[in-house]
């Protein structure tokens, strides 16, 4: 074998190692950013308002008062507890004036966990909450996420209430008798039947009248 041969299949044999090795990496980069996809995808599906209801351990109008932070020792997990001063229970039983619900992350010293596409709720914010369990120490302890948290606004130029989903939405009305496909279909934050416009309308249900729906569903 001449020495050309031998340095060409040589060249040959370190460009393969060299593109074996680049592929690998690209591999690599391309599964680390779709992990957190396919773990969104595993856990969160779309539901229907009357599935979010029925899952609901306990409904209830509230205003977030608090929070605390919470890492036990040894862990590096970490829970954020949000505290809520509770002004109407919708849905289930509970009689004490202050409810504490735990959602996974949050920061403590130097170290920060955070949940893609979880938001919890704000200092101030007001309410009205779809809680899976109020004992158990959950991701995310409101039913379908953000499919179970919504909001009360007061609108200036209705002058009144009205209620929003997470993402801004005003909703106008529920489908009490709306079902989910029967496809498999991820959450985009709205839960099938809630009907919604980009901005206030006189339409718009307000609290009182979103809460009435829900007691009907529940029952």
């Amino acid at each position: 074998m001449s020495a050309a041969s031998g340095t060409g299949r040589k060249c040959l044999t370190n460009g393969v190692h060299i593109m074996q090795n680049s592929l690998k990496k690209l591999w690599l980069a391309l599964v680390l950013c779709l992990i957190p996809g396919l773990l969104l995808a595993s856990s969160i599906k779309r539901a229907d308002m009357g599935e979010i209801t029925r899952d609901a351990q306990l409904v209830f109008e509230g205003r977030v008062i608090g929070t605390r932070v919470e890492q036990a020792p040894g862990e590096r997990s970490i829970h954020t507890w949000v505290r809520f001063e509770v002004l109407d229970v919708v849905k289930g039983s509970y009689d004490k004036p202050v409810i504490e619900l735990s959602f996974l992350g949050g920061t403590r010293g130097d170290l920060t966990v955070r949940v893609s596409d979880m938001q919890m709720p704000r200092m101030g914010e007001h309410g009205i909450y779809f809680v899976e369990d109020t004992q158990r120490r959950l991701v995310n302890p409101l039913v379908g996420w953000s499919q179970g948290h919504f909001l009360v606004n007061y609108d200036s130029k209705l002058q009144r209430q009205t209620i929003t989903t997470l993402s801004g939405k005003v909703v106008r009305d529920i489908d009490t008798g709306a079902r989910r496909s029967s496809l498999a279909e991820l959450s985009q934050g709205i839960a099938y039947g809630v009907i919604t416009d980009d901005q206030p309308k006189p339409q718009s249900i307000d609290p009182a009248g979103f809460k009435s729906l829900i007691r009907g569903m529940a029952q």
